[in-house]
């Protein structure tokens, strides 16, 4: 039998006086008060991350008026986060792993603060859309290590309450953002309007960033000695590539760019797959963490749910604002049926259903989704007048089965992850949802504005025959009552494309101007049922999309093992 072969100890002269690499000490240990207040301050800072995501949609109108915003830069402040984020948080996460998780996790929150209070004074849309950039780049730092940390102060026997309170969090940040941002809008403190949206989150950061430096623990990566440059720049390119046309090609009408840039996203990604599978030193994504069946399944499910899961909020806030004509506030509270049962079933699934019944319980939780779009589909083709106490039970099940997806989802994904490598998994979590996300509401979007468009066609026609015979019944010459009637069409279709169901139009003034302003109201009644028929239509077009997808969550999730085994 061949000896194995080891390298023979060095002589006293070539040992060197330090070593070159001293394995990463463990932290210190944490617990009870200590422990919960530490947990308590990393996953506010996560939740500060998760609401900028969003919060910003409601108060956009504001935005608009007050530094004189194009629709173009708009749509930058929502999108230059969203790119900055996905683009870095592989390697925020990875960084985490070198440098240390809490010194990380700080600089992003001081960056994070800085970008919050540079956005807040912003006097022209230009440094509103840098800061976004500023600030989704710092969140991407923040965000995986709140994972890693929580895996550090843990041991896996006491991961599912610490998990149930992150899935609580990703939850609530998720449904809470429109709502927060109206509320903060509406109220106007200080007469700051909008910029409350981003200034707010200066002093909450402040008081984690005091208590992070107190009570959390470091940690690193044993093995994670040096940034893996290609590695990034990989992960960059292909992301930038990926989220940027599914940012730009619905407004744009997806011109043949944004096809190019998907297929050179897919290519890139494969690149970056055969570099880090030949690197064997400090590798940005360690391949291993592909051997865990549980870790697969949880990305591949995590795609599809987050595909299906985060249009719905842009679908709804569709349907009641343009196509029901809710104002802000009303819209926000009625999301807030759904974000009541997230965090509430997000508990019940991590301590009493997922320990007991483990893999069926993320999948019942996908089950009450799709049962949820099949609710508010049914209630959206019967009653034309929504109202919250007929939308509640399909808000109300949509919440509990996200909730119930939630917790699993997270435990499933990270509970064999070494710790060594817990940022690297953690920013691949995370990637992978946001990934999901973009994609998901760049297809919602498309399916959504293609059922408008064809809707607005048909529901037009009809408009038009209605005008054209009440003019007519009311003795206004045909070829004006025809002419009015045009115009009547028109503005409908008009007002359809500018997202504003009550849009101030001249072809919508020449209605009136020419069959007389006694017709006035009841246009005005006619261009609102039919706008709120086309939206109607074309929300059940995108409810269908999403249930769809559900489902192919629901098959993915036969990837994951039964149960979850925890390991020391």
């Amino acid at each position: 039998m061949t000896p194995p072969r080891t390298r023979p100890s060095p002589s006293p002269a070539e040992t060197p006086a330090t070593p070159a690499a001293e394995p990463a000490a463990e932290p210190a240990p944490i617990a009870g008060r200590a422990r919960a207040i530490a947990l308590f301050a990393v996953l506010v800072g996560l939740l500060l991350d998760l609401l900028d995501i969003v919060i910003v949609n409601v108060a956009l109108p504001t935005i608009q008026e007050d530094i004189g915003a194009t629709g173009s830069n708009m749509q930058w402040m929502v999108g230059g986060y969203a790119l900055a984020f996905a683009t870095m948080l592989v390697t925020g996460g990875r960084l985490g792993d070198i440098y240390g998780r809490k010194r990380v996790f700080i600089i992003g929150m001081i960056g994070f603060a800085t970008a919050s209070l540079i956005a807040g004074i912003a006097d022209n849309p230009e440094q509103l859309i840098l800061a976004r950039f500023f600030q989704g780049g710092m969140g991407a730092l923040m965000v995986p290590q709140v994972l890693s940390i929580l895996q550090v102060m843990y041991p896996p026997s006491e991961r599912g309450r610490a998990f149930a309170g992150l899935s609580v969090v990703f939850a609530v940040g998720t449904v809470a953002g429109p709502i927060v941002g109206a509320l903060l809008t509406a109220v106007n403190v200080a007469n700051l309007t909008w910029r409350t949206v981003f200034l707010v989150n200066i002093p909450i950061a402040v008081v984690c960033l005091l208590i992070t430096a107190k009570l959390v623990p470091e940690s690193k990566g044993k093995s994670a000695q040096r940034l893996d440059v290609t590695g990034a720049a990989l992960v960059g390119i292909g992301m930038l590539l990926l989220v940027f046309p599914l940012i730009t090609g619905p407004e744009q009408g997806w011109p043949a760019w944004t096809l190019v840039s998907l297929a050179a996203s897919i290519v890139t990604f494969a690149v970056l797959v055969a570099v880090q599978r030949r690197r064997t030193e400090s590798p940005l994504i360690p391949m291993s963490l592909f051997s865990h069946r549980s870790f697969r399944g949880g990305l591949a499910v995590s795609l599809l749910f987050m595909s299906g899961v985060m249009p719905f909020f842009l679908v709804n806030t569709l349907y009641l604002q343009f196509g029901q004509g809710f104002s802000v506030i009303k819209a926000g509270l009625i999301g807030i049926m759904w974000g009541f049962a997230v965090p509430l079933f997000t508990a019940i699934s991590a301590r009493r259903i997922t320990p007991k019944i483990g893999r069926l319980g993320l999948q019942l939780g996908l089950t009450m989704l799709i049962a949820s779009m099949v609710i508010l589909i049914t209630v959206i083709n019967q009653v034309d007048a929504a109202n919250p106490w007929a939308l509640a039970p399909g808000l109300v099940l949509g919440g509990a089965g996200m909730g119930m997806t939630f917790a699993p989802l997270l435990t499933y994904t990270l509970n064999d992850v070494p710790l060594d490598s817990a940022g690297a998994a953690s920013g691949v979590f995370n990637t992978v949802q946001q990934m999901g996300a973009a994609i998901g509401i760049a297809l919602s979007s498309m399916v959504f504005f293609i059922a408008l468009a064809v809707q607005s066609s048909a529901v037009g026609d009809d408009l038009r025959n209605t005008v054209r015979d009440e003019l007519t019944a009311r003795g206004v010459p045909v070829a004006t009552a025809e002419s009015a009637a045009d115009d009547a069409r028109s503005c409908l279709t008009e007002r359809i494309k500018a997202a504003n169901p009550i849009a101030d139009l001249d072809v919508c003034r020449a209605v009136s101007s020419q069959s007389g302003a006694n017709v006035a109201d009841r246009h005005d009644e006619l261009q609102f049922t039919a706008n709120r028929t086309a939206y109607q239509e074309a929300t059940v077009r995108a409810l269908v999309y999403q249930i769809v997808v559900f489902a192919l969550a629901i098959a993915a999730s036969f990837l994951l093992p039964r149960r979850v085994e925890h390991r020391s």
